[in-house]
């Protein structure tokens, strides 16, 4: 990963360590002897610690979302500041460092940031911001919930399991508890972990995961075995209509694999249309005819080249692909 920065002329306590030389130390871009003097500012003071931990949650959330990241410090730390401005009631508490590696901290909007207890002691979050929005749950975990994101949890939560519900889109740093498993549903899968970080999308008709770290069990709500099993740099996507899930690496789409699609007497027109979800690709088909052209496949552990080659084979096509498009003919 690669992280621009842009320069700040702000001061550090006690000792000179400014922000480029910060970005420098989190994309591990600098020597050893600055390394140790980073180090040692940061040991220097609780407030250092704090300081430089909330610079590399926001840091190791948006690393996820892109190969290649802009990072304007000034920027980061203007809103860093403006969450501590904004409520005293939320305040920043150092983790142990090999349980979550991240500090947060958590600032609410009274008009947009909806939070209520029930009855029932079961905690709401929604997130009517333009921004994201850190939650701190109750066992350690950290969530940063996207704009128009909803989370629904437990005040506290049960002996054998921690369980949540989520709407929308959400990045997680699970504490880790062996005992009790962390287990996101949304309406169309259940996500397992027992403490790893990563980041869920939910949709009407698509569920996406990225894991950043950690083992994550991802499964169909109403098949739980329909499951696949991701590490770090893994990427996945359940898609409703076909009930299949679509897995790779999240560094490269092309390299994405589906786990089971079957077709019988079907379309090609429908199935590019699939496939046009699935793998978010531009494929297109001349004419009036082959469109209509019927075939029964199966596809299993497969990427797109693979699925397209044997839709060639099997239809007697050709494939033409440009920068654009996939053209089949």
């Amino acid at each position: 990963m690669v992280l621009l920065y842009k320069k700040c002329n702000l001061k550090f306590r006690v000792m000179k360590i400014n922000t480029e030389l910060l970005t420098d130390y989190l994309n591990e871009t600098c020597n050893e002897q600055t390394k140790q003097r980073i180090k040692k500012w940061i040991e220097n003071d609780p407030k250092n610690i704090a300081y430089f931990e909330e610079l590399q949650f926001y840091w190791d959330c948006k690393s996820i979302k892109s190969k290649q990241i802009v990072f304007d410090s000034e920027k980061a730390l203007l809103e860093l500041q403006k969450k501590k401005a904004a409520s005293k009631k939320f305040q920043i508490r150092k983790l142990m460092r090999y349980a979550a590696l991240i500090a947060i901290l958590i600032a609410t909007s009274i008009t947009s940031f909806f939070v209520f207890i029930g009855d029932s002691n079961l905690i709401l979050v929604k997130n009517n911001t333009n921004i994201d929005k850190v939650l701190n749950l109750e066992d350690g975990t950290k969530i940063l919930l996207a704009q128009n994101g909803t989370i629904s949890y437990p005040k506290n939560f049960s002996e054998h399991s921690r369980t949540i519900k989520l709407t929308g889109e959400a990045f997680f740093d699970v504490a880790k508890d062996k005992s009790r498993p962390f287990i996101i549903t949304t309406s169309l899968t259940k996500t397992k972990v027992l403490g790893t970080s990563f980041r869920i999308s939910e949709g009407i008709s698509k569920t996406s995961i990225t894991v950043e770290s950690g083992i994550v069990e991802f499964m169909q709500v109403d098949d739980p075995g329909n499951k696949v099993r991701l590490v770090k740099g893994d990427f996945a996507n359940y898609i409703a209509k076909q009930k299949v899930v679509l897995l790779g690496k999240h560094s490269n789409n092309n390299q994405l694999k589906i786990k089971y699609l079957e077709y019988e007497n079907e379309k090609l027109e429908l199935i590019c249309n699939d496939l046009k979800e699935l793998y978010n690709i531009n494929i297109r088909i001349k004419g009036h005819i082959i469109p209509q052209l019927v075939m029964t496949a199966t596809f299993e552990d497969q990427d797109l080249d693979h699925i397209l080659e044997s839709i060639s084979f099997s239809l007697d096509l050709e494939i033409e692909r440009n920068k654009e498009y996939i053209l089949l003919k």
